[in-house]
């Protein structure tokens, strides 16, 4: 349901973000939007989350030129500092405290002074993900999901007619795929340089939706933002989001079956389940015809599968990846501590896969205290994941993309992990899997 307090945070963060755009061809404008985003962000205490999450895709573009540094951070140090000092509720746990103090002491033995800033920003994102977890109670999960979609598909508008926006063409730059056939195709990201980390927005959005949908907690209008989330990550030409989608669907649907035939044996229930399926397969069907779906096929191999080498099959990917290894392999040192938060002296390229990226930066020692600092994240709250195991839905999907994108050092990763933790920890579900038959026929 639309609040009043939800228009009006919608209308001042409407307004930021024109000044915002605006900001692109006079910095004057750029500095306004700022502050008022961070004065909104201040003044509304726990919820300003939901703010920091509808900005988040347009983190890109809040800059004074394109390559510096963004001014998201600042929102993000806003909301933290608000959180600390002037909530009442605000409390960190001695267990919270202790994981990133024992993260801190190993990067800072193991980390040269060119490499702080990271490890500054490191601590900086778990401290964010502190605050809003111990504050959960607050913060309503679906309402935070709406203002992240709301911020993915604008972004993704913009990108579409980025020509016409004075000055947003200067921050972009197009991703072109050469086939084997010879033609180059563009790769949407919406305003963003990377369509790899574009659709692991859209990916989690995705994710996030079907759990709504699968546990009864969904509007009418969620289906149509899943069809427009798919349709923006598929101009993306984006393998890994294409199978990452595809996993979670199969994973959807599974849960979906497994939940009939435990739960109802109503004829009704059956059929309605075997023509959503079929509906489903006619859907992909019809999908699998379009233009783009040739190209992902190509990328895929199909037609010439055994042909294909592993490299051509990863996209190229698995060559890094072997670089990595061989670097994590080669020393005693690297395997235990890692290089530290530069591989800039290695002369390697990025890893595209966040589980080697660990490895290589942080050793098995570092990992393992990584690892403790995220579990201190979802300590707080207990989690019930029997029958409503679509919660894990969203982190299915960034563990599946994890092997092939890299997240160690993105602000986003920590929005997707607050994400994927909300949901785990929303279980105050409707409980409709057991209704009466008349209730069911009136739902109809």
């Amino acid at each position: 349901m639309i609040t009043r307090k939800s228009t009006n945070s919608i209308a001042i963060f409407g307004l930021a973000l024109l000044l915002i755009i605006l900001g692109l061809s006079n910095t004057v404008f750029l500095i306004i939007g700022i502050m008022i985003a961070s004065s909104y962000i201040f003044l509304s205490g726990a919820e300003g989350i939901y703010g920091l999450y509808f900005m988040l895709p347009f983190s890109p573009i809040m800059k004074f030129a394109p390559g510096g540094n963004t001014f998201f951070n600042v929102l993000i140090a806003v909301y933290i500092l608000r959180m600390i000092f002037l909530n009442p509720k605000t409390k960190i746990s001695l267990y919270q405290i202790l994981s990133i103090l024992a993260l801190i002491i190993f990067s800072l033995l193991n980390t040269m002074d060119s490499s702080l800033i990271k490890l500054v920003e490191l601590v900086i994102y778990f401290v964010l993900a502190f605050l809003v977890m111990n504050n959960k109670d607050d913060i309503e999960v679906r309402k935070l999901l709406m203002y992240f979609i709301a911020g993915i598909i604008i972004a993704s508008i913009l990108g579409s007619f980025s020509d016409l926006i004075p000055g947003l063409s200067g921050f972009m730059q197009e991703t072109r795929i050469k086939l084997e056939d010879g033609d180059v195709f563009g790769r949407f990201s919406g305003i963003q340089t990377n369509p790899n980390f574009y659709t692991m927005d859209i990916t989690i959005a995705i994710a996030a939706l079907l759990y709504m949908i699968g546990m009864k907690k969904h509007r009418w209008y969620d289906y149509v933002l899943v069809i427009i989330l798919l349709g923006f990550g598929i101009l993306s030409l984006s393998l890994s989001f294409m199978l990452a989608v595809g996993v979670i669907f199969i994973l959807y649907l599974a849960f979906k079956i497994v939940q009939l035939t435990k739960l109802s044996f109503d004829v009704n229930v059956v059929l309605r389940g075997i023509f959503f399926i079929a509906l489903t397969l006619l859907i992909i069907s019809e999908i699998s015809s379009l233009p783009y779906m040739n190209i992902y096929f190509q990328r895929l191999g199909v037609g010439s599968f055994l042909d294909q080498s592993l490299s051509d099959l990863t996209t190229g990917r698995s060559d890094i990846w072997s670089d990595y290894l061989s670097l994590y392999l080669s020393d005693w040192r690297i395997f235990l501590v890692g290089v530290g938060y530069s591989v800039e002296a290695y002369h390697l390229r990025q890893a595209h896969n966040y589980f080697l990226e660990l490895l290589v930066h942080l050793g098995i020692i570092g990992t393992i205290l990584y690892f403790n600092v995220l579990n201190s994240i979802f300590k707080p709250f207990s989690m019930k994941v029997k029958g409503r195991m679509l919660c894990l839905l969203p982190l299915v999907a960034l563990i599946f993309r994890g092997f092939g994108i890299n997240l160690f050092f993105r602000e986003n990763f920590i929005f997707y992990l607050i994400i994927c933790a909300l949901i785990m920890a929303d279980d105050d579900r409707i409980d409709d899997l057991k209704t009466p038959r008349k209730e069911v026929s009136d739902e109809k």
